[in-house]
């Protein structure tokens, strides 16, 4: 393997480029030690020892201190290691092993999500939400279903109410178009409107 292009990424790291393909991102004290130089062969052994001993380390590492900050999706722990220049193959293991020992939980990350956003958040905004961070759409309907069931969240509904009482909107002292606004602003939250209606007439 030729290296063709070495790319500077930041202060301490470049992407290395084997055979016009990019390869990996390497702190730039590796190259004495692999002898990684533009227009040079790596050879096989420092290439399988990049790819299965050092960057499989380093992206655990990097994943245990984002997972200790705050609490990733697949797909956003996914996209972290990507942008950081780690090989496909290398974040999948990595996921994996995430997974295995449940550092990484996709269930666990929406139901957490729908207990605490549902007090400010309507349902169709959390499940387009979570659908973006890589929660399949069925699962999260299911949960949220399922939370909702138990009495573990706060019915939509109640979410309106809230929303009124902190805005300090007294439904009875204002006007037609006022009233119209206000529905607006709640739709484009993602409240259905028979709820939103049906707020505004226990409210009145």
């Amino acid at each position: 393997m030729i290296v063709t292009e070495i790319r500077p990424k930041n202060k301490s790291k470049s992407i290395i480029v084997l055979d016009e393909e990019i390869a990996f991102v390497l702190y730039k004290g590796d190259f004495a030690k692999y002898h990684i130089l533009s227009g040079e062969e790596l050879r096989r052994e420092d290439y399988d020892e990049i790819m299965n001993e050092i960057l499989p380390k380093r992206a655990l590492d990097r994943s245990y201190k984002l997972l200790m900050s705050k609490d990733y999706t697949v797909k956003q722990l996914w996209g972290k290691l990507k942008n950081d220049g780690y090989p496909d193959s290398v974040i999948d293991e990595t996921i994996k092993k995430l997974k295995q020992f449940k550092y990484l939980d996709d269930k666990r990350y929406a139901e957490n999500y729908l207990f605490w956003k549902a007090k400010d958040r309507s349902r169709s905004r959390m499940l387009m939400d979570l659908k973006q961070k890589g929660i399949d759409s069925d699962v999260a309907t299911d949960l949220y279903d399922e939370l909702l069931n138990k009495g573990d969240i706060d019915l939509e509904d109640a979410s309106i109410r809230r929303f009124l009482q902190k805005k300090n909107i007294s439904l009875t002292d204002i006007g037609y178009e006022e009233k119209q606004k206000i529905i607006q602003t709640l739709l484009r939250k993602g409240y259905n409107y028979e709820n939103i209606i049906k707020c505004f007439t226990d409210f009145s």
